[in-house]
């Protein structure tokens, strides 16, 4: 568990981001750490929205 990939999902369920993380290098995230790593000012190119949630899942290396 050495990558961290982070998907941010609007409101309406499309999928916005996704980031990758090296949890070797940057140690723990707070939720408020992985909420900056969005892109600032980001919008769902589908539907406009600007509410999202985000998706973590470990990736083996």
């Amino acid at each position: 568990m050495s990558k961290l990939v982070i998907t941010f999902i609007c409101e309406n369920r499309h999928d916005v981001e996704a980031v990758t993380v090296d949890l070797a290098r940057t140690g723990e995230l707070t939720k408020e750490d992985i909420w900056k790593l969005m892109t600032k000012g980001c919008r769902c190119r589908k539907c406009g929205s600007d509410k999202f949630i985000y998706r973590v899942r470990y990736k083996p290396q």
